[in-house]
């Protein structure tokens, strides 16, 4: 178990495995650096692999506010200095590709390629009232009420048939770790996802990036993957039959195409 100090005494969480050129893991906003299991497995076969908990999020410090995605930015820089580390490839779910889009547009010399999964670069108003409603339901503060509430826009209903018994398992388990503190925090790193606005910065980003889409995503649908993929130079759009977990729903595709994409970018 590590932790990066941060200046102002919270910590962020980190860890480190497999060996080979850089890879960094950007969470989705309700993720932690565990929910990676299945990716860190296969990438640490051919690269070092580190996955991080943004600020707010898992066993990094959880401040009720404070929060916003140059913050998130400037965490990333602190921890790849720390780890000595000049470029890397980055990874993003969902929030996290919304970091590392912003990432790569402020740190282009720092950004190998950039994937992003289940991403938006701007907040219409149908996405931003999907958003006040997961807000609402953190006011709650009440574990099961919120993921009951939240999980309809997140997974597929193939992956409700082929895993329910693992959903209601994780519900009972959120009901029983989720406090006050990790709901205040939730809030918090929503709004600084409610004031994104990152089309005008995708022409920034230099490096090339694979923007891979949920067919089945009623959250953050294809529609939005298209205009990332319209706005940055070098990138190219995959999609896959899930819902908005797309790292979750299809591991096996979804790592397929960031290793070969990888290989690519490293030719």
């Amino acid at each position: 178990m590590a932790f990066l100090e941060l200046p102002d005494g919270k910590q962020l969480f980190f860890q480190v495995e497999g060996e080979g050129s850089p890879v960094i893991l950007l969470n989705g906003i309700m993720m932690t650096a565990e929910a990676w299991a299945f990716q860190r497995r296969d990438l640490a076969q051919k690269h070092l692999v580190i996955s991080h908990d943004f600020l707010g999020q898992g066993q990094s410090s959880q401040p009720p506010e404070g929060y916003s995605l140059q913050l998130h930015c400037e965490h990333l820089l602190a921890l790849m200095g720390k780890l000595d580390i000049e470029e890397a490839h980055l990874i993003g779910a969902s929030y996290g590709g919304e970091v590392g889009m912003l990432f790569a547009a402020d740190y282009p010399e720092k950004v190998k390629s950039l994937t992003v999964a289940g991403s938006v670069s701007e907040i219409p108003p149908l996405l931003e009232a999907m958003g006040r409603s997961w807000m609402a339901a953190a006011d709650l503060e009440k574990g099961s009420h919120f993921m009951r509430i939240v999980a309809p826009l997140i997974y597929s209903e193939r992956f409700f048939q082929e895993r329910g018994e693992w959903f209601e398992g994780r519900v009972k388990a959120f009901n029983d770790q989720a406090g006050p503190q990790w709901f205040r925090a939730f809030n918090g790193l929503m709004r600084a996802f409610m004031e994104l606005n990152l089309t005008p910065r995708l022409p920034d980003i230099s490096c090339p990036a694979l923007i891979i889409a949920g067919r089945e995503d009623i959250l953050k649908t294809v529609g939005y993957s298209e205009i990332i993929r319209d706005n940055i130079p070098q990138s190219r759009l995959e999609i896959l039959d899930t819902a908005h977990a797309i790292p979750l729903e299809d591991p096996a595709n979804f790592n397929r195409l960031v290793l070969e994409f990888m290989a690519e970018a490293e030719e």
